[in-house]
């Protein structure tokens, strides 16, 4: 099992990184500055923020929903109830490929190197074993007690939700080292404890969680490319814009904007986030958080609407 030291965050200047699918490096203090915003951020978002707020209010007091929104043409940010925590799902996953990203440079590994393809996995409550049941990627489930890339297994975990394959690259760098990492970019409220299925630590409360504002973040650190390189940055956005779930955010998009999403989905709990890229516009960061919904459906109706409002507005903007 690979292991490094905990990763340091770096100063706030790109050093020659650019923003997908950008030109050039850039400084970023006042993005961090940003970070502590309450509804809007650096001239703000008047018009979405109250249209947003409208339709969310539609939905009623037993529905939960949270919003970040960040323009990474001018670092205008809209955040409503983004600080509140959730279940993570399956946002978790892309903080997990982050990490081998990262690790894979720093450590001087290549993403297309093999990995033991296993399922058997240990439990952080109390180390016993479990396996998981039936798995999206039917490739990597018949690979079993064989090898795969480290690319070929993250791939299936993000455009699949393969849980099988989120669980082998999480053994593999450490929960602890995808933990290290949000906390060093700013995201420590994407909350990466363990891999999917291990019941007892379900049962004893140990969930990943997130906020809005902490994936946000996490999106923007790969469109900004802000610790790993540009070729790193543009692998995993292909592998965003690969994602086979996206009648979400995605759908609230006209026809021919590329986006790279990921969503999140289990009882009541149905999330998204993405990186839309619009063309001859910088992109623009989207995450909808939603909790309380008995029918799904329902949640991407909202995120959809949402999504279509804020590709309008800022479309049109000049």
């Amino acid at each position: 099992m690979r292991r490094i030291s905990s990763f340091r965050a770096r100063p706030t200047v790109s050093r020659g990184r650019s923003r997908l699918p950008a030109t050039g490096g850039f400084l970023l203090a006042a993005c961090v500055a940003l970070a502590a915003c309450g509804v809007a951020g650096q001239q703000g978002h008047p018009e979405l923020d109250r249209r947003i707020l409208e339709r969310i209010a539609q939905e009623g007091d037993s529905i939960q929903v949270a919003v970040a929104l960040l323009d990474l043409r001018d670092d205008r940010r809209l955040m409503i109830n983004a600080d509140r925590s959730f279940h993570a799902a399956s946002t978790m996953k892309v903080p997990v490929m982050l990490e081998l990203y990262r690790r894979a440079e720093a450590e001087g590994f290549s993403v297309e190197d093999p990995v033991r393809v296993r399922n058997t996995f240990r439990s952080i409550a109390d180390g016993s074993e479990f396996t998981l049941g039936s798995d999206r990627d039917t490739e990597l489930v018949e690979s079993l007690g064989g090898e795969l890339p480290w690319r070929r297994i993250a791939h299936g975990m993000i455009v699949v939700s393969s849980n099988l394959g989120t669980n082998i690259l999480l053994d593999e760098l450490g929960a602890e080292s995808v933990q290290n990492t949000m906390e060093a970019i700013g995201a420590a409220e994407m909350r990466v404890l363990r891999g999917v299925q291990d019941i007892p630590a379900f049962e004893r409360g140990m969930s990943n969680t997130t906020t809005a504002r902490a994936y946000a973040r996490v999106l923007e650190v790969i469109a900004r490319c802000e610790i790993t390189s540009l070729e790193a940055c543009r692998d995993m956005m292909a592998i965003l814009e690969d994602q086979r779930f996206t009648t979400d955010i995605p759908a609230g998009l006209p026809e021919g904007v590329r986006f790279g999403n990921k969503t999140g989905s289990i009882t009541r709990i149905r999330h998204d986030g993405a990186i839309i890229v619009p063309e001859g516009r910088e992109p623009w960061i989207l995450v909808i958080l939603t909790e309380g919904y008995a029918d799904g459906s329902v949640a991407s109706t909202l995120m959809r609407e949402v999504s279509a409002m804020v590709h309008e507005v800022l479309s049109r903007e000049p």
